[in-house]
């Protein structure tokens, strides 16, 4: 298994389309997962700003939609982590 940030788009009922960074995991022969919250956090500043830095690269991967983990093996439902 593997993992990365990926933006995702997202539709919210009452808001319509918008976008979020998630972290994404990856089955070993590279197919979609599932996804969850990211957060921002560590044991210093330096990891905090090593994850910024990780979530920006990422960020200029291909977008992602929620359609597209449909039969993955996990996909994210509200209320659970």
């Amino acid at each position: 298994m593997s993992w990365n940030y990926r933006v995702m788009e997202l539709t919210d009922e009452l808001e319509g389309k918008y976008y979020e960074i998630k972290e994404v995991y990856y089955n070993r022969d590279g197919s979609l997962m599932g996804y969850c919250d990211a957060s921002v956090s560590g044991g210093s500043f330096g990891d905090i700003i090593n994850t910024l830095d990780m979530m920006k690269t990422d960020a200029h991967k291909s977008v992602l939609r929620e359609e597209d983990f449909k039969g993955a093996t996990y996909e994210e439902r509200p209320g659970v982590d």
